[in-house]
C-alpha cells in the first residue's frame, strides 16, 4: 500500500512511499491543502464524512498542535528556575548545619538533622532530591528553626519561608504545565488519527477516480512528498 497510516505521535516510520507526512507540523500543512482542495472538488466524496467536517477537524488539529507547542515551550523555563532554586537550597543548607554545630557541638549536631528535613545520603547530609519530598523538608526546616530558637538567624525562618513559597509556586506551575501539555497532546493525537483515516480514504478515492493520472492529481491535492 502506497500510503501507510502514520502514527498519531508523529514518530511513525517514514519511507519514500509515504504520501502523508508523519511530523506533526508537516501533517497539519498537508491537511490544510487537502481540505482546501476537497472543498472545491465535489466529485470526490466519502460516505462517512464530508469536506466541511474534514476542514473543521483540520482547524481543530492545528489549534491543538499550537497550544501543545506553546504549553511545552513554557516548561523548560520552569525547570530551569527550579534547578536554580535547588542550587540555592543546597548551598544555604551549610549555614543551618553551622548553626547546629555551634549550638549542639560536633558530636551531637547530626542527630538534629532529621528534624530539619536533612537526610543522610552517600556519606553526606543533604536535602531530599525528589521535589515533593524536598518541599516537605523545607517545611520541616522552617518548623525546626523555630523549635530550636534559630528563627532569627540570617538563614532562619524568614529566609526558608521565602524559599518554600517560591519552590511550591514553581512546583504548582510545573504540574499545571505538564497537565496542559498532556491534554493538548491527547487531543492532537485523537484528531490526527481521524484525519489520517480520512486522508488515506481520499487517496484511495483519487486513485480509483483517476487511474491514469492519480500521481498528478495527488500533487494537486497537496500530497507532495518533496515538501516534507
Amino acid at each position: 500500500m502506497e500510503n501507510p497510516i502514520t502514527t498519531p505521535n508523529g514518530k511513525g516510520k517514514s519511507n519514500s512511499t509515504n504520501t502523508i507526512p508523519a511530523a506533526d507540523i508537516d501533517f497539519g500543512k498537508v491537511a490544510v491543502d487537502v481540505a482546501a482542495k476537497w472543498t472545491t472538488t465535489p466529485s470526490i466524496s466519502l460516505v462517512w464524512t464530508t469536506a466541511s467536517a474534514f476542514s473543521t477537524q483540520v482547524s481543530e488539529y492545528n489549534i491543538a498542535l499550537s497550544k501543545r507547542n506553546q504549553s511545552g515551550g513554557n516548561r523548560p523555563q520552569i525547570t530551569n528556575k527550579l534547578k536554580t532554586l535547588d542550587a540555592t537550597i543546597d548551598e544555604s543548607l551549610a549555614y543551618v548545619k553551622g548553626y547546629l554545630l555551634d549550638k549542639y557541638k560536633k558530636e551531637s549536631a547530626p542527630s538534629y538533622y532529621p528534624a530539619f528535613g536533612i537526610e543522610h545520603k552517600k556519606n553526606k547530609y543533604v536535602f531530599p532530591i525528589d521535589r515533593n519530598k524536598r518541599s516537605a523538608a523545607l517545611q520541616q526546616m522552617i518548623d525546626a528553626l523555630v523549635t530550636h530558637g534559630l528563627q532569627d538567624k540570617d538563614y532562619g525562618e524568614a529566609f526558608w519561608t521565602d524559599i518554600k513559597t517560591q519552590y511550591d509556586n514553581l512546583l504548582n506551575e510545573a504540574v499545571t504545565a505538564d497537565g496542559e501539555v498532556s491534554n493538548h497532546v491527547s487531543n492532537k493525537n485523537m484528531l490526527k488519527t481521524a484525519l489520517t483515516k480520512t486522508m488515506n480514504a481520499l487517496i484511495q478515492s483519487i486513485k480509483s477516480n483517476y487511474p491514469n493520472t492519480y500521481k498528478a492529481e495527488l500533487r494537486a491535492w497537496g500530497f507532495q512528498k518533496e515538501k516534507y
